[in-house]
């Protein structure tokens, strides 16, 4: 038995890389704010946003504490800080919706990462997750169920080119919904059925 490739993957990857560039622009206004952006901070965005939060207090102390006066201090922190909470909330509202959450197929954040320079792409270790979920491995069940099968259609095919020639039969095994007759027939649970009153026209 070789590996199946199950349907779907290349159009999941493709679904994916059409959204890069909406993803890309939002890590482009997140890094123009002024927050380091990296694969973990995407990911965070998508989610609770808890990190960039955290992140969020630490630049707008570092961004005051330039100024001596406290009220001063106090002001800037406070408007600083808010800002940049703001922009976090838009911008992880804008990556829901790039990512789709409102529909019934949205992408997964981990399908992207973030290289040197913010450069958004489709992550690699996401591609080989996918195409080992995408891929039936061999087993030993599977190989004898696909035994089975084969021998199922090897039986099919010979039954069928036992009565060619035969005007009395439509096929030599068919389905309750053929009205031809046959040695045999499945009906519409997969159950066998044999006609034995059919031996009579071979």
């Amino acid at each position: 038995m070789e590996p199946i490739k199950k349907n779907g993957l290349d159009r999941k990857i493709k679904h994916n890389e059409m959204n890069v560039e909406r993803i890309q622009s939002i890590v482009n206004d997140m890094i123009e704010t002024g927050f380091v952006f990296g694969t973990g901070e995407l990911r965070d965005l998508g989610s609770s946003c808890a990190i960039l939060h955290d992140r969020a207090i630490e630049m707008a102390q570092k961004d005051s504490s330039r100024i001596r006066i406290s009220f001063k201090r106090d002001a800037d922190y406070k408007e600083t800080l808010d800002r940049l909470n703001e922009t976090i909330e838009n911008k992880a509202r804008e990556l829901k919706k790039a990512l789709l959450y409102h529909t019934s197929n949205p992408l997964e954040i981990e399908a992207f990462e973030i290289s040197g320079g913010g450069v958004v792409s489709v992550s690699i270790d996401w591609v080989e997750s996918k195409e080992k979920e995408y891929t039936i491995l061999p087993t030993g069940r599977r190989e004898h169920a696909m035994q089975l099968v084969d021998n199922v259609k090897k039986a099919i095919d010979e039954l069928n080119s036992f009565v060619v020639g035969n005007g009395n039969f439509g096929k030599g095994i068919s389905t309750s919904q053929d009205g031809r007759r046959c040695l045999c027939w499945l009906d519409g649970d997969g159950d066998f059925h044999e006609d034995k009153e059919a031996y009579e026209f071979i």
